[in-house]
């Protein structure tokens, strides 16, 4: 190979040091924010060596490069904007390897409006008009349900919005 080729990806034979490890991540969290478990998945499902993924990432957590709180943050607010509720943020992150404590944390230091994101959201999807005939109203509870509201909040937007 002359110095001209470009290099493949790591051949699994040179993956096998501290250093590989610790640039793959980077190269992961330079494209956006990853959780600690998220990332050791990653990484390990590329075939790195279990142990020094555990390392690497100890040491990305230590020099605050990894964080599951700024993770979390994140996603509440990209989902958030997406229209999506809190029952699914919650399990979104929880599949992600985030701990229950840490999303509780976030979304208490947060406090995102889910309530007006519902309302958006009904607007949006429905021109702020929601249907009156009850195989249409279940129709809708169904959708916003789906999108991770909780059913008090959801009856709750429709109650407010047949009483104005």
């Amino acid at each position: 190979m002359t110095d001209f080729e470009p290099q493949s990806e790591l051949s699994s034979s040179n993956r096998n040091t501290l250093v590989d490890v610790r640039r793959r991540a980077m190269d992961l969290l330079a494209r956006r924010e990853h959780g600690i478990t998220e990332l050791s998945r990653k990484l390990i499902a590329k075939d790195f060596d279990p142990q020094l993924v555990e390392q690497a990432v100890a040491g990305l957590a230590r020099d605050n490069l990894v964080s599951d709180e700024r993770f979390c943050e994140a996603m509440i607010n990209s989902r958030l904007n997406r229209g999506n509720g809190p029952v699914k943020v919650r399990y979104e992150l929880r599949s992600k390897g985030v701990a229950g404590s840490t999303i509780d944390k976030v979304m208490d230091e947060l406090m995102p409006d889910w309530h007006q994101s519902l309302i958006d959201l009904i607007k949006k999807k429905y021109a702020g008009q929601l249907s009156g005939t009850p195989v249409e109203r279940i129709k809708q509870v169904r959708f916003l349900s789906s999108r991770g509201f909780p059913q008090d909040m959801i009856y709750s937007v429709i109650q407010n919005a047949e009483s104005d």
